[in-house]
């Protein structure tokens, strides 16, 4: 009975949005701090996610249809949360050492870093209420 109530009662509030919100982000970071890395390595194609587009998925809140697995060993299909982000790579244009734009980098760390920042506090926030929610008289 304990976990179908906690269940419900953080699922009415979105907790697991945010830590799915929260996972990506992190995984978004990893993605760019090695684009950063590899500034000077010739022939690195630079790599990034539709963040957009992956939380849709992991939330299931996209307007794609998502494949039912019914068996373990089956393969999800279309946009199916069990499926890992898809990771792009960008092209070398010509004459470049590789396709790694540092301004570019660094203005989508900073984005992602107060992003993950505000999603934090937000998910805080909402274990507070919870707190005060279960403590008030």
């Amino acid at each position: 009975m304990e976990n179908k109530l906690s269940s419900f009662v953080f699922d009415q509030v979105k907790i697991p949005h945010f830590r799915k919100y929260l996972d990506l982000s992190s995984m978004r970071h990893r993605i760019t701090s090695g684009n950063i890395a590899n500034i000077a390595t010739p022939g690195y194609k630079a790599r990034s996610i539709d963040f957009q587009s992956e939380f849709a998925k992991m939330t299931k809140s996209g307007n794609k249809l998502a494949g039912l697995t019914t068996h373990q060993n089956h393969i999800a299909l279309g946009n199916h949360q069990a499926r890992p982000p898809k990771v792009e790579q960008a092209g070398i244009s010509d004459g470049e050492i590789n396709s790694v734009d540092i301004d570019k980098e660094m203005a989508g760390l900073a984005q992602n870093e107060l992003r993950f920042t505000i999603a934090a506090k937000l998910l805080q926030l909402k274990f507070a209420g919870l707190r005060k929610a279960i403590t008030s008289k």
